[in-house]
């Protein structure tokens, strides 16, 4: 009898087999079997996860969804003076942090 090789997943590697799934345009039966994963199991964490059968963008909290609705641009100043320093960190989700720096 085959021994069945259990693989545990993060979070994130959910996150990204679900994201995968819903860019391939198959199946989660086909996509799943591709990929060697249980089909149950991804349905489990896609649910889990609160993911539809359409990518969705991911859950905000409810005071920055309001933020993000006040405050669709933000105003940095003028950038043309020399010599002033300036950063700009913006958190762009999934661990990815796009800075800008100056001086």
């Amino acid at each position: 009898m085959q021994q069945i090789k259990r693989v545990r997943r993060s979070e994130a590697v959910w996150r990204e087999l679900l994201s995968r799934q819903a860019a391939s345009g198959l199946r989660v039966s086909e996509f799943c079997r591709r990929e060697g994963i249980n089909a149950g199991l991804f349905r489990r964490w896609r649910a889990t996860l609160g993911e539809s059968r359409r990518h969705r963008e991911p859950r905000r909290a409810p005071n920055e969804t309001k933020a993000m609705a006040a405050a669709p641009f933000i105003d940095v100043g003028v950038l043309g003076s020399r010599g002033a320093r300036f950063e700009v960190r913006l958190e762009l989700g999934d661990g990815m942090t796009l800075s800008v720096v100056r001086g």
